[in-house]
């Protein structure tokens, strides 16, 4: 967990409701087999408006590296950031 707003900077126009902002980040890993991997990717809508005869080849090659190179664990990584601030006092 890091306790910095680093790249996030100030929000703009708070209008006085808060005060200075904590930020912190939260990274998890989920790990998949290949098919699991290939079964999210299913789910993404970048994958889902290919066309069928060329979406389901690609997953089913993609799964199959991941199984064949990669011991059939694959990562995927996510970050949550949570920024918190305290209402300023004199806040309606």
């Amino acid at each position: 967990m890091r306790g910095t707003d680093w790249g996030w900077g100030l929000v703009d126009g708070p209008g006085g409701l808060f005060g200075p902002t904590i930020v912190r980040w939260y990274p998890t890993v989920q790990w998949f087999t290949g098919d699991g991997f290939a079964d999210h990717l299913r789910s993404l809508s970048l994958y889902r408006k290919l066309d069928r005869a060329v979406r389901e080849p690609l997953l089913d090659a993609v799964a199959e590296r991941i199984r064949t190179r990669m011991g059939d664990r694959a990562s995927r990584r996510y970050l949550s950031v949570l920024r918190m601030g305290r209402r300023a006092p004199d806040a309606i």
